[in-house]
């Protein structure tokens, strides 16, 4: 039996198909994170990113830590490697090309969507309320730690 497309909720299943044939530019998408949400959000950017994230990570089931690594890899998130797998809580790292050009100050304000969509999902899997924190590495990746 063929499993339902874990991104399904998010978009139609054709729209997928069809945009993941496409290969754009990174740049346009880069720019509209950059200056669209820090424009639009201004300092309520965070929070709201998040609480998006977690309403967008909890309609991608996932059965295992490590369901969402190929969702973040088609949504071109970034690499998301699971570092812990605990009882209480996991642990990953998140690394992106684009993460070089953006400031630390950027990376944690920006990145909220991507820890939300995390907290969202593991909170579905998990079947309980979770709690996500980020903190930007000097290598240029994220480490993401969800608790519940």
């Amino acid at each position: 039996m063929k499993e339902p497309d874990q991104l399904g909720a998010l978009l139609p299943s054709r729209v997928i198909s069809d945009i993941e044939r496409i290969h754009m530019p990174y740049l346009g998408y880069h720019l509209l994170r950059e200056h669209l949400t820090r424009t639009l959000l201004g300092e309520s950017e965070p929070p709201i990113l998040h609480w998006l994230g977690k309403e967008m990570g909890r309609q991608i089931p996932i059965r295992s830590a490590n369901g969402l690594v190929f969702p973040f890899i088609r949504l071109g998130l970034g690499k998301l490697d699971l570092l812990e797998d605990g009882e209480r809580q996991l642990r990953y790292r998140l690394t992106h090309t684009i993460y070089r050009y953006m400031s630390p100050e950027r990376i944690n304000r920006s990145l909220s969507l991507e820890c939300g969509i995390i907290a969202g999902a593991v909170g579905r899997w998990k079947e309980q309320e979770t709690e996500a924190r980020m903190e930007a590495e000097e290598t240029g990746s994220v480490l993401i730690t969800v608790r519940w």
